[in-house]
C-alpha cells in the first residue's frame, strides 16, 4: 500500500466495553506519517467484492453500532472501513489524499460514506469506484449561529480545539446510541478544524450519477437540505431517526435498501 504501514498484527479484535461484544478484523492499517489519527481495518469474510466504508466524524469501529453496520456489509462485501482523525486542520491532506491512495490499491470498489466519510468520499476521484451511497453527508451544517458569525470564528488562526460541541447526543445521534458512543463523541472543534471543513463543503464535486444518499429529515447535526441540492429526489431515501441510521429504531428495515443501493445503484431506490 502507497500510503499506509501494516500494523504489526495483521488480525485482531476490539471490544464494546458496554457489552462485553467483540468483532474480528484481518489486516489494520495505518496512515504514512503526517497523518495522525486515521485507521483502516479490513474485515475479510470471503466476499469476492470489496466495499470502502469511510466512518463519520468520531466513529470508531469499536462501537457496538458501527460494528452493526459492518456486520451487515460484510455479508456481501470484503469491507475496508476508515477511521477519520478527530482533529485536523487540512481536509485534503489529512482526510481525502490518504484514503483516496489507499484506494488506488483495492481496485474496483463500491463507496460508503456516513457524515465526515460522506464530505470526504464526495471528494474522491479514482477509476475503481462503482456505486457511491452516502449516509446523512456533511455536505453542509445546521449550527445554530449565523453563517457569517461562523466565518469569522473559522478564521481565527488557532488549531487547538476549544470551541465547544453540545449537539451530539443521543436525541442527535440516534435512540440506539451507546454509552461508549456519546464518551467518545467530539466535545470541541478548533476554528482551524471549521474552516478547513467549510472549504470541504464548498470545493464538493459534482454528484456522480451512480451516487444515492439516505438522509433524515429531522436531522439536527448536518443540513440535510444540502442532499437535496446535489441529488435529485428520486436518489435520495429518507429514513425516521437520528443523524446516524445505524444508531436509530428501524435500521433493519432500511440497511437492505443500503446494501442495494450499494451493489446495483441508485435504481435500487
Amino acid at each position: 500500500m502507497a500510503v499506509v504501514a501494516a500494523l504489526s498484527a495483521r488480525t485482531g479484535i476490539h471490544v464494546d466495553n458496554a457489552t462485553g461484544g467483540c468483532r474480528a478484523f484481518t489486516r489494520a492499517y495505518v496512515p504514512a506519517a503526517g497523518t495522525s489519527g486515521m485507521q483502516i481495518r479490513v474485515y475479510d469474510e470471503g466476499a469476492a467484492q470489496d466495499c470502502l466504508f469511510v466512518l463519520g466524524w468520531g466513529n470508531r469501529c469499536r462501537h457496538r453500532n458501527v460494528q452493526w453496520l459492518i456486520d451487515q456489509l460484510a455479508t456481501a462485501y470484503r469491507v475496508h472501513a476508515v477511521e477519520l482523525p478527530t482533529h485536523i486542520t487540512d481536509y485534503q491532506r489529512e482526510w481525502v489524499g490518504p484514503v483516496q491512495e489507499y484506494a488506488a490499491d483495492i481496485g474496483r470498489f463500491d463507496l460508503l460514506g456516513h457524515s465526515a466519510g460522506g464530505l470526504t468520499a464526495a471528494h474522491l476521484d479514482a477509476d475503481g469506484i462503482g456505486n457511491r451511497v452516502y449516509l446523512s453527508p456533511w455536505w453542509d451544517s445546521d449550527f445554530p449561529v449565523p453563517g457569517p458569525v461562523l466565518d469569522a470564528i473559522a478564521s481565527l488562526p488557532m488549531t487547538k480545539p476549544f470551541i465547544p460541541i453540545d449537539t451530539l447526543d443521543a436525541d442527535a445521534i440516534g435512540d440506539l446510541a451507546t454509552t461508549q458512543q456519546l464518551a467518545d463523541a467530539p466535545s470541541s472543534v478548533s476554528p482551524a478544524f471549521l474552516r478547513t471543513v467549510f472549504r470541504a463543503q464548498r470545493s464538493l464535486p459534482p454528484a456522480r450519477d451512480t451516487a444515492a444518499a439516505f438522509c433524515s429529515l429531522t436531522d439536527t447535526i448536518v443540513d440535510p437540505r444540502a442532499v437535496g441540492e446535489r441529488l435529485p429526489a428520486d436518489r435520495i431515501r429518507l429514513y425516521d431517526g437520528g443523524h446516524e441510521l445505524f444508531s436509530s429504531s428501524g435500521r433493519e428495515h432500511t440497511v437492505e435498501t443500503v446494501l442495494d443501493a450499494l451493489q446495483r445503484g441508485p435504481d435500487a431506490l
